[in-house]
This record gives structure tokens, sequence and C-alpha cells, in this order.
């Protein structure tokens, strides 16, 4: 948990966790009076430990109140930790400021340390003076090998730190990867097509003018070297963990934080259906729009063979009311026994009527007497776990209503079709669930139990989808794939701690269908046998808020197989993420 400057300390931090298999919430409290108690005290109950990470003086800094409430109010034993500024005055010298101030070196030390592990920094290898071997990278310590698919440099190029150098494939996931020093490319020692082991030199950098010793240099920025973890202890037991429904001691002169409620109505999904749209894109006619990926290479880098997208006379509005049509003819429903409709998009017709009003008017067919609530959600990927925590929380005060919970897509009206980043992606997909509650559960084939959600705000210049204005989806892929990992996998585990079990125990993994890459990368980290985690993606693509109804879908149509407990997790723009449990009856 951090503020200010130290917040990207522990994202870095939490990044090079990652590496590890360790997964981190970094929380940036944003405001100190009030602070975010809730959010903290949520987070630090789910992981037994907490960090706090700040440029106050240690003596009398906020740190201290804020380890002290957890320590005070958290329902289950919270390892903690501080790491402020020395009490002193924060030095010009800027190597000075690192001796007092935290720093990514001290952060990530700390948080190994709560996680009981061990690490070394190991410098930058090279072989001669002004040379450095850039060496060949893993997505996570089970990587064998890596294949370089694409090299982005040549030799006599000059590049700065960050700059990327290629493009490679590790044994489970695809990695950029860039440049450690700034210099000038030397020499590339594999060819386009090669694999290499782990750790094998990739290419030589020349980050001095002439060999020999250059003069040193004012330290500009911190440069701990690369870090190496072992041995973390990953999972705490919850000893003295108290039951759902217990109360919680008050601390004096401090009001008792409320009993959980006991006993929530239970909610579950009467149906779901699908609708797509009818123009089939395959990967050939994506290869003529973008001449720079070939049609195996899109299927090798995002999973995609083909996609929906709309047909000829088709929008979002029309998939979605096909998808209710189906859905109200499978389960002999009508409009009237419908109590609210939600609808989650990323793309809608107008800003005002919402979708959600439009499919209500298309569904009444001139009945203008019909009077439902509808209203739209906007959450991108993320919009049908938004849409679910809505419909829970809606029928614990109503058990005796029905929701029509709708999806609908229309991507490819937003797409740019010579960008290869974003072309191959998307596809165009509505679907419509029924939801019910109590006594109306009869023959309900999945109980749901309440989502959790969560979103931390961007600005739109990682990932948007524009309004209107001619403007097309932009995406920054390679911070939308650590984003979108990390989150997916905090969402889940969040998820199955509010169900009280472990993520090892769900029978299938449901993840939003963003690229094959990504669902490869979460199965990986969540260390999951391919055949516990969904996907569909190959002939459907990325249909934002629908992929998870869709694989509900399929699912529910094949009875399960066998397999009892999910877990949904999904990531979107915004940045928005969510998690939840179903139950398969």
């Amino acid at each position: 948990m951090a503020w200010g400057n130290t917040v990207d300390l522990c994202l870095r931090a939490a990044a090079a966790l990652e590496s590890a298999s360790a997964h981190a919430d970094v929380i940036d409290l944003r405001s100190i009076v009030p602070w975010d108690e809730e959010t903290v005290l949520t987070s630090a109950e789910k992981t037994g430990r907490l960090l706090v990470v700040h440029e106050d003086s240690r003596t009398c800094g906020m740190g201290a109140e804020i380890a002290a409430t957890v320590a005070e109010k958290a329902r289950a034993p919270v390892a903690i930790r501080r790491l402020a500024r020395a009490d002193t005055w924060v030095p010009y010298n800027f190597e000075n400021q690192l001796e007092v101030l935290p720093s990514f070196r001290k952060t990530l030390e700390a948080a190994v340390g709560l996680l009981e592990g061990a690490m070394e920094w190991r410098s930058g290898e090279g072989d001669g003076d002004g040379v450095f071997v850039v060496k060949a990278l893993g997505s996570s310590p089970a990587d064998e090998s890596v294949s370089v698919m694409a090299w982005k440099v040549k030799p006599g190029d000059p590049v700065e730190e960050g700059t990327l150098l290629a493009e490679t494939e590790a044994d489970k996931a695809a990695l950029e990867l860039n440049s450690p020093v700034a210099g000038r490319v030397e020499t590339l020692l594999v060819e386009e097509g090669f694999s290499v082991p782990v750790g094998a030199p990739l290419l030589r950098i020349r980050t001095s003018g002439s060999g020999g010793e250059e003069a040193r240099k004012p330290a500009l920025k911190e440069e701990p070297g690369v870090p190496v973890i072992r041995g973390l202890r990953l999972r705490r037991e919850a000893a003295g963990r108290r039951e759902t429904g217990a109360a919680v001691a008050p601390v004096p002169g401090e009001t008792a934080m409320p009993a959980r409620a006991a006993g929530p109505v239970e909610v579950g999904i009467l149906g779901i259906a699908g609708a797509t749209g009818s123009r089939r894109v395959g990967n050939e006619e994506i290869s003529r729009m973008c001449p720079t990926w070939s049609p195996e290479d899109i299927v090798k880098r995002t999973g995609i063979a083909s996609r929906p997208w709309l047909g000829r006379g088709e929008t979002a509005l029309t998939l979605a009311v096909d998808a209710c049509g189906k859905l109200f003819a499978r389960n002999r429903v009508r409009l009237q026994d419908i109590d609210l409709i939600l609808c989650a998009t990323g793309t809608p017709i107008h800003n005002t009527p919402a979708l959600a009003t439009m499919i209500h008017h298309e569904l009444a067919a001139g009945d203008e007497t019909s009077m439902i609530q509808a209203y739209d959600i906007s959450a991108a990927c993320t919009g049908y776990l938004y849409g679910l925590q809505i419909a829970y929380d809606f029928l614990q005060s109503r058990p005796g209503a029905k929701i029509l919970l709708v999806t609908s897509e229309a991507l490819s009206t937003k797409t740019d079709t010579a960008d290869p980043d974003t072309a191959p992606i998307f596809g165009d997909a509505a679907t419509a669930t029924l939801l019910a509650a109590g006594d109306n559960l009869g023959g309900a084939p999945a109980r749901v139990l309440r989502p959790v959600l969560s979103a931390r705000g961007e600005s739109g210049d990682i990932l948007r989808v524009p309004s209107g204005g001619g403007e097309k989806i932009f995406m920054e892929g390679r911070r939308v794939f650590q984003e979108a990992v990390r989150g997916m996998i905090s969402m889940l585990e969040a998820a199955c701690g509010e169900a009280g079990i472990p993520p090892e125990e769900l029978d299938l993994i449901v993840p939003h269908q963003a690229n094959q890459r990504i669902i490869n990368a979460v199965r990986q980290k969540m260390k999951a046998p391919e055949e516990k985690v969904f996907s569909n993606i190959r002939d459907l693509g990325n249909t934002s808020s629908s992929t998870i109804p869709l694989c509900l879908e399929t699912i529910l149509r094949e009875g399960g197989k066998g397999r009892r407990r999910l877990g949904l997790t999904a990531f979107g723009g915004g940045f928005t993420f969510g998690g939840g449990i179903v139950d398969l009856v």
C-alpha cells in the first residue's frame, strides 16, 4: 500500500514478484484523510501480509496509523511491515536520497522478506568493456526455451533503455524483449524463428564508445540490477480467522465493525443464449488488411483463427434482440416476466437512449404499457461480472424478481482494419442471461455467488474504445497483457477467498477470452492444467463483455462434463476487474 511517489515503486516490485509466481495487490491510497480502510483491510485479510511504503518520516508517519488500524481490526492474522523515510532531512544528492527514502530495491526486498523468501541482485553481464549481453528471458521459472519471432533492431541501430528489441515467445506465453541499457546494437546472435534455452545470449549492445573504463557518472536513477527471487512462501494459514457472520471485538472508543450478513438469498442462472455476427472473417482476410501478419502469425500471436463480425443490416441492437429471443424461447418466459433489463456494452448505438431501453422497446413490440427498469452499464470486458453483481444485489431485496442481463458488443465498427494490434482480435456478439432467486430457481442449472469487483482508473492512454468521431480502438499490447494477467489472477483469488475455497478446488477456470496468450499466462501462473482452463477464442475472438457468457452457454449446453465449480475472471479497459464463482447443479 502506498501513495504519492512510492506507488510506482510498489508497481515495479509487484511486477518483479510476478516473475517469481507471486501476486501482489497494489493499493494507491490517494487520500489519507479519510483513508480507505475497507479496501486495505480486505486485501490484508486475503493475503495475510501488508507492506506500507511511504515517504513520511518513520516516527509519527501515517504508515504507523495504517499499520495499527489493520493490526486492530483485521479478522485474520496479518504480517505488517513499514518502509518509510528515515527520521532526517531529504538530501539533495540522488545517491544519498536512495539511502534515506524508500526505493525499488528496498520495497522488493521488504516484500520478499514478508514472503519469507531469499533474493540477490545481479548486475548485467558483458563480454568486454562497454558491452552488454542481452539474454533470453522466460515468462516464468517454468519456461525452458525462448523463440525469437521477429527482431525489431539490426546491428548498428542506436537503442535507449526500454527500446523494443524483439518479439519472443517462451514455452507458454509471448513476450516483448526490451533493452535494459542504452547504447548501439553490435551483434544479433540468434536468427528469427530459432529457439534457444532461457539464459542464452541473444544480442550484444555496446554501451561505451571505445572500450576501456568509462568515467563514473552521477547516478540519475536507481539501478539495483536484476532481482533473482527464490523460496517464496506463497500461502499463509488463516489461523484464528473468524467464521462468516461472527462479530468483531470493537477497539475501545470506536464503533464495532458490523457482522457480515448471514443467509443471503440464493441466486441462480435459469438460462443463457448467445448470438454472433453473421459475417465470418478468417485470418486470410485479416492478413490482406494487415500484410505484416500472415494467417499463421495471427494464430500464433492471438490463438484466433476466425471471428464473427456484423453482417449487412446487423447492429449491437439486432444481436441483442436475437439473443433475448432465443433465451425467451428456450426458457418459456415473456417480457412481462422480467423486472429488470441490464445491458453491458462498450459499443452502444447512442449515448441516449440506452441500449437496454432500445432492447426493451424491440421486445415490447409496440406495447407501450410495458414498464420495466432498464439501463446500461459500461465496464468494458468485465461488464458481465459487473452485471452479475448488480443482479445479485437486486435479487437480495426482491427475491421474487427475474432479471434479464444482456451483453452486446459490435467492436468491428470501432476497429482499424489496418492495425495488426487490434484488427485480428475483436469479434461481434451478444448474449442474454436470465437470473432469478429463491423460489424461482426450480430447474436452474447454475448457482451464482456474489462476484468480487474492482477498478484502477486509467486515462485511456493504454486502452480505449472511442465513442465516435472516426477514432478507432487503441491498445498498448504489452501493458494490457501485464495488467490483464495480474488482474485476472488477483480477482479470481479474491473470489475464491470470499467463497472460502482455494483456487485449486475449482473444477474449471473460465477467463475472459482476451487473447490466447493471456489465457495461457493466467493458466501457467496459477499452475493449472490445460484441461482446467476453458477457451473458445479460436473461432470467436475477443467479444469483450460477451466472452464469459458465451463460454457459459457452451458449458451449460454440454452439462458441465462433471465439472461442478467454475471460477470466472475478467479484465477490461478502464481498468476494470472482476472475479466470481458459479456452481453447476
